[in-house]
């Protein structure tokens, strides 16, 4: 018998994770506090659920896929919340790029009522998201990772289990560190090289034929800048989030963030503009404003 699974948060991730499991044959039941995305889901076979306590005490597998901790905290710990309905050795996945600290402490609030937990944040994007195909950071019991292995195969290509409860979620906020500084630092590169009169896509292939190439380069720059789209994904303010929360651990465990200071004073200029719902590839628009180019295959212009 497949384990029951549920869905806690139907954003640009969520929405898609809960898809995946639907498309790979399971039943699920979702929740969002805007109903028209768990309606969207219902059309395809998904059952949308009014209440948290409901769903906690229908299901196996609680997903949570949120904006941030104090989300989480609230809607897994408040009345009425997931673990007022979650029965003993069901298990809780918090797939959000959460803080540790608070992953713990909620692990050992549902500790004490038997419920189970794994930090699982994810990385790859809602592309991946769809095809499954996303990479899983997991933090917790390895007799618990075992058990949910079904449930992240089928949302994931590669799960790594990273150590005890709260790791999952420290690898993927420096995972989020590394891509918001990979990111900037390119755009400041390609803007530069733009002002000074080099042709972009040029400079841009030079790039990821060389030692300067990552994943900004070699995919967010030709499917999100250099094409102008900046298509919806992950936002500029959660990649702000997430930078926030590297920088916190690095405070925590008294290691140096200096370059990560410079970064998140970028991102954060970037969401004081307005950005913050944009997608994160919009921060060379930020650095393009600065500088007084445009970077683009066809269109760069520098300022006179």
């Amino acid at each position: 018998m497949k384990q029951r699974i549920a869905v806690v948060g139907l954003g640009q991730m969520g929405g898609r994770i809960a898809g995946r499991l639907l498309d790979t044959g399971h039943r699920i039941g979702v929740f969002d506090t805007d109903g028209s995305r768990a309606q969207a889901l219902a059309a395809r076979g998904a059952t949308p659920y009014a209440n948290l306590r409901s769903l906690g005490s229908e299901h196996d597998v609680v997903l949570t896929v949120l904006p941030d901790a104090d989300i989480v905290r609230r809607v897994v710990l408040d009345e009425g919340g997931l673990a007022s309905g979650m029965t003993r050795s069901s298990l809780l996945i918090d797939v959000t790029t959460s803080v540790p600290s608070v992953t713990k402490e909620i692990a050992g609030a549902l500790a004490q009522r038997g419920i189970l937990m794994l930090d699982a944040p994810v990385s790859g994007g809602v592309q991946k998201a769809e095809t499954g195909a996303l990479t899983i950071m997991a933090g917790g019991d390895a007799g618990v990772l075992r058990q949910a292995m079904p449930v992240l195969q089928a949302i994931g290509a590669q799960v790594f289990h990273m150590g005890a409860i709260g790791a999952g979620h420290t690898a993927k906020a420096l995972n989020n560190l590394i891509t918001a500084t990979t990111l900037a630092i390119t755009s400041e590169a390609m803007a530069l090289g733009v002002k000074l009169g080099v042709d972009a896509q040029t400079l841009l292939d030079v790039i990821n034929a060389g030692s300067g190439r990552s994943a900004a380069s070699e995919t967010k720059f030709p499917q999100q800048i250099l094409s102008r789209k900046f298509e919806p994904g992950f936002s500029m303010a959660l990649m702000l989030k997430d930078v926030g929360i590297a920088l916190a651990m690095a405070r925590d465990a008294h290691a140096p963030a200096h370059v990560g200071a410079a970064v998140h004073a970028l991102w954060k200029h970037g969401v004081d503009q307005g950005r913050g719902g944009m997608d994160h590839s919009a921060i060379a628009l930020v650095v393009e404003e600065m500088a007084g180019v445009q970077i683009g295959a066809d269109s760069a212009r520098a300022s006179a």
